[in-house]
């Protein structure tokens, strides 16, 4: 073994690394092929199921008055978030810097 790996190098060290090599891109090759069509498969099957609900036109006027007939419009106000006291102030820090 010694005397043919003396004479032809080749066949001990280059010819099983371009079989890993080439070996390796072809498998790699065909797991992404794989999961693309596994992703393609997904998403027609979920562009088919969104084609089946019917969803309405959105329009703003129309949402405006949806939202004014439902509740209490005019009683709305701002109000402010509580905030954990670490967090409170916030530009007034003095941390020296």
């Amino acid at each position: 073994m010694q005397r043919l790996s003396r004479k032809h190098p080749f066949l001990c060290v280059g010819l099983p690394f371009l079989v890993a090599v080439i070996g390796g891109s072809a498998v790699l090759t065909l797991s992404q092929q794989t999961k693309y069509e596994v992703q393609d498969k997904r998403y027609k099957m979920s562009s088919l199921d969104s084609v089946k609900i019917k969803k309405r036109k959105f329009d703003v006027q129309e949402e405006y008055f949806r939202m004014k007939t439902q509740g209490t419009w005019g009683e709305w106000e701002p109000k402010r978030v509580p905030r954990a006291p670490e967090d409170e102030p916030v530009f007034d820090r003095q941390d020296g810097s």
